[in-house]
């Protein structure tokens, strides 16, 4: 969904376009890091000043409910937004926390039916880190 159906979705909902609201999308559609709302937050109060962390949280929710993103639980302490929302896994550093996109039908092969839903996530290291760190 483009920036422009999202606002107009907005619209049709009888939600106001505010600021916050616009920040939020645009920082999600600049940076496919997967961040917590918490990061989110971070960058709208830096673009535009005071805004609750409830206004980011339902903003989040909204658009998670729109299909705009989807929400991850990588851990029990740890949720991200992923504006990837084709099916797809995650793979998760331990050292650096980076979060990557994984193809999942790898690991898929001749399966006796249809997948309606799946939630892959792998932990380990990413190459850049075992890179930096030498071969473990």
């Amino acid at each position: 969904m483009s920036h422009l159906e999202v606002l107009n979705t907005f619209k049709a909902k009888g939600l106001k376009i505010t600021p916050q609201r616009v920040e939020v999308l645009r920082f999600l559609e600049k940076n496919r890091i997967h961040p917590t709302a918490q990061r989110v937050y971070d960058h709208v109060v830096a673009k535009v000043g005071s805004v609750s962390f409830t206004t980011i949280y339902n903003t989040l929710h909204l658009l998670e409910e729109i299909g705009v993103i989807k929400r991850v639980v990588i851990s029990e302490n740890t949720t991200v937004y992923d504006v990837n929302t084709k099916p797809h896994g995650h793979f998760v550093c331990r050292d650096c926390g980076q979060i990557f996109d994984i193809d999942f039908r790898i690991f898929l092969g001749d399966l006796p039916g249809q997948v309606d839903t799946m939630q892959l996530i792998a932990y380990g290291i990413c190459k850049e880190c075992l890179n930096s760190t030498g071969s473990r």
